[in-house]
């Protein structure tokens, strides 16, 4: 928490200030990790720190009714009378002593943000039975490239994330990338949750991983893809031209197809070139 606090230039007590608390002291008691914070903390905490809650506090396990509350950054006394629900019939159905009233489902699951069953799903691990998770999305291009990567340039084992970060930081030379941050992106986490939707930091990360792997930026920027159709649309736009070819044809249109040609004659023209 202590890196990426200060990556973030926060002091501690701007950090107690956004958990309501008035004591640093606090903040120092977990980046020693002689104490943790409350559970409905983590969201406030990730919030100020501008980093993705999975990335700072990754979870262990699946997600159960407590997850939840705190995830929606509730603790449990304030959850029940947001909802006009009995705390104890809250804290019973969050130990699987007793589960949640009919009546509470949907009230919980919108004070939560999730789908109804999504908050069944967790109240049944909460009483210990084995509910898998949903069908995972295909990964990023990123952690797919990542993982290539890693995978040939250490066939010996994979090294820690805070090992390659250490390294990328040494080919920079600035720390660009945490551990943390490297972990996260191996397991499939999307850039833009990772970097809290921060496009510089990004660019900065993946130029850096790319430079560490010896690569090209473009074979780890998931969003190459996306900026070249853009690059193309304002070409059409200064032009007044047609992307597109019109009717069922499909593909680029042959005024956008001169354009292009003409601007690359001209680049391969130019003396000053390489």
């Amino acid at each position: 928490m202590m890196r990426a606090r200060r990556a973030a230039d926060v002091h501690r007590r701007e950090l107690a200030a956004a958990v309501g608390s008035k004591s640093q002291a606090i903040v120092a008691g977990w980046e020693s990790e002689r104490t943790f914070p409350p559970g409905e903390k983590l969201p406030a905490i990730a919030r100020e720190l501008r980093v993705d809650i999975d990335v700072l506090f990754p979870r262990e396990g699946l997600c159960d009714l407590a997850d939840l509350r705190c995830d929606a950054g509730y603790a449990q006394y304030a959850a029940a009378e947001e909802i006009g629900i009995s705390k104890y019939g809250l804290s019973r159905a969050e130990r699987g002593e007793r589960r949640l009233d009919d009546a509470w489902i949907g009230p919980l699951a919108k004070l939560y943000g999730v789908h109804a069953d999504e908050l069944l799903a967790a109240q049944r691990r909460s009483f210990g039975e084995a509910v898998p998770e949903s069908p995972p999305a295909a990964l990023p291009p990123l952690t797919l490239a990542l993982r290539a990567l890693v995978g040939e340039r250490f066939p010996e084992g994979e090294p820690s994330p805070d090992t390659i970060a250490t390294g990328v930081t040494g080919v920079a030379g600035a720390q660009v990338i945490r551990g943390d941050q490297v972990e996260a992106l191996l397991r499939g986490m999307p850039t833009d949750r990772v970097f809290a939707g921060a496009q510089v930091a990004r660019a900065i990360a993946v130029t850096g991983l790319a430079a560490y792997f010896g690569v090209s930026e473009l074979h780890l920027d998931d969003k190459a893809e996306s900026r070249v159709l853009d690059d193309l649309r304002y070409i059409a736009s200064r032009y007044d031209i047609a992307l597109a070819a019109r009717g069922g044809e499909g593909g680029v249109s042959p005024e956008m197809v001169a354009v292009l040609s003409d601007l690359l004659n001209r680049e391969l023209a130019d003396p000053s070139d390489p």
